[in-house]
């Protein structure tokens, strides 16, 4: 408890030490805040979830960048701080919305407590990171406590490192992993009185885009999670990161194929594939089944392009984001079910998928959603499992469903691009070359035996290997085909 007592003394003297003129540059603790939050304040606004008419409750209010904001379409607001001239400044600058309340109160005190089930929506912006690990741990037990059943948590912390470049005497702030959040997040489960279970779910999980933009930083991140029971379905996504990528599942993976990559080929397929892409600097490129990066790092590196890289798992997205550290290129990265996200018309140069729409069953209406998001002129590339045009064997069929594939023979593939309005469509079979990278491949790991399982286990390298082996034999047998597919919006 002392311990606890002491950390929050040590953050109230860094904020009073730091926020003495109490501006938006002092909040934001960077000199070009007056900038940033032009651009970064609509952008966190755009991604809440609807809450016109509900109730907020907003954490870590500050001097109120968001609070009128908020006021402007809830119900109502509750805008807490515990450092007492921000919560009053606050007060003065947005007072005058009648539905706000203003507290000045520590979010970790025991004494601070709201009605179980209500509140609509939480909202921080860099609140978390100026608490314990166990005091995030507290609070969001009691944040889910406090939501209702399908209410939301929005929150955006500075991860790995600082981003702003205020000069600071000391700093106490916790810059984790993301990994830490979604992890306590995802872990949290609260009981109500009646004994019926409750959990988040993670509806989104991105980079801050003004941050990518201006500074060429991945670090600023955000979470959203919806309050649930927890007998709901968790589908796909839950799937993906507890059984085929989860976290070790993954760097077996980037073992095989190169660091930074979990698709067929590594590097060596990236850059032919990237050729035949035309890419200019400042064009916009969207990854669907981004993994963890390595294609989007080598695009934004080489040839200056902006690129999104979106992802279902989890586990990729993080690992992604830790592979950014550093970077300084024009990456961001998202949690996101291709299926559902949207883009507004004519967004993106080039759409590039890398051994992932397998797993999507209606691929036309995939493929009519990316020639929406294409400007004209735009292209798409995308290597792919296939099938060959007859009946799979039975040992292939099982393959399929256990994996949950939804594969075509190229040629039907190619005819769904037709089919969604693509022009000049490229629909190539590179089987043979699929079978000399999988060989060259398990060869490397084969000869890497002893320094494979002294970093992972027996177990990994005979499952890579099998798996490898497998794959061989369907695709020299001709069941398994791999197609490169591209094609242009007229």
């Amino acid at each position: 408890m002392a311990a606890q007592v002491e950390e929050r003394e040590i953050q109230k003297k860094y904020w009073m030490d730091n926020i003495s003129d109490l501006s938006v540059n002092a909040m934001m603790l960077d000199s070009k805040a007056s900038e940033l939050d032009k651009e970064e304040r609509p952008e966190i606004l755009s991604l809440l979830p609807p809450y016109e008419g509900k109730t907020v409750l907003e954490l870590g209010a500050g001097i109120g960048r968001f609070t009128g904001e908020l006021a402007q379409k809830a119900s109502q607001v509750v805008a807490l701080d515990f450092i007492e001239s921000a919560i009053k400044k606050n007060e003065n600058i947005n007072g005058h919305y009648k539905n706000v309340k203003f507290m000045c109160a520590d979010v970790t005190s025991p004494d601070l407590n709201f009605s179980e089930g209500s509140v609509d929506l939480i909202f921080s912006n860099w609140l978390l990171m100026y608490l314990s690990d166990k005091e995030v741990e507290n609070l969001v037990e009691r944040m889910v406590k406090w939501l209702k059943v399908g209410g939301f948590i929005f929150f955006r912390e500075s991860c790995f490192h600082q981003s702003g470049d205020s000069k600071r005497k000391y700093n106490p702030t916790h810059y984790r992993e993301p990994r830490f959040y979604t992890k306590v997040f995802k872990e949290c489960h609260t009981f109500d009185g009646s004994g019926n279970s409750f959990e988040l779910s993670l509806i989104g999980c991105k980079c801050i885009s003004a941050y990518v933009k201006n500074k060429k930083n991945q670090n600023q991140i955000c979470w959203i999670w919806q309050k649930v029971s927890s007998h709901d379905d968790k589908g796909f996504q839950r799937f993906l990161d507890n059984v085929q990528y989860k976290s070790n599942g993954i760097l077996r993976y980037e073992r095989v194929f190169g660091q930074g990559f979990v698709s067929t080929g590594g590097m060596e397929t990236t850059k032919e594939f990237v050729e035949k892409l035309d890419l200019k600097p400042g064009q916009k490129v969207l990854d669907v089944g981004c993994g963890i990066g390595g294609g989007d790092f080598y695009m934004a590196e080489n040839f200056d392009v902006e690129v999104v890289g979106i992802d279902l798992s989890i586990n990729m997205i993080s690992f992604a984001l830790e592979r950014a550290i550093g970077l300084k290129c024009s990456v961001e990265f998202e949690v996101a079910d291709c299926t559902t996200k949207t883009y507004p018309d004519d967004t993106f140069d080039v759409i590039y998928s890398r051994d992932t729409i397998l797993h999507i069953q209606d691929k036309p209406a995939l493929f009519r959603s990316f020639f929406k998001w294409l400007k004209p002129g735009g292209k798409v590339l995308i290597s792919d499992y296939c099938k060959h045009a007859g009946t799979p064997s039975p040992e292939f069929a099982e393959y399929i469903k256990q994996r949950g594939y939804d594969l075509h023979d190229v040629e039907a593939y190619g005819q769904m691009l037709r089919d969604a309005g693509f022009d000049e469509v490229i629909a190539e079979d590179l089987t043979d070359q699929f079978n000399q990278v999988l060989l060259r491949e398990l060869n490397a790991i084969e000869k890497e035996k002893d320094e494979f399982i002294l970093d992972f286990s027996e177990e990994d390298y005979n499952d890579i290997v099998g798996g490898w082996k497998a794959k061989l034999i369907r695709s020299s047998s001709g069941e398994q085909r791999w197609g490169l597919f591209i094609a242009k919006k007229k």
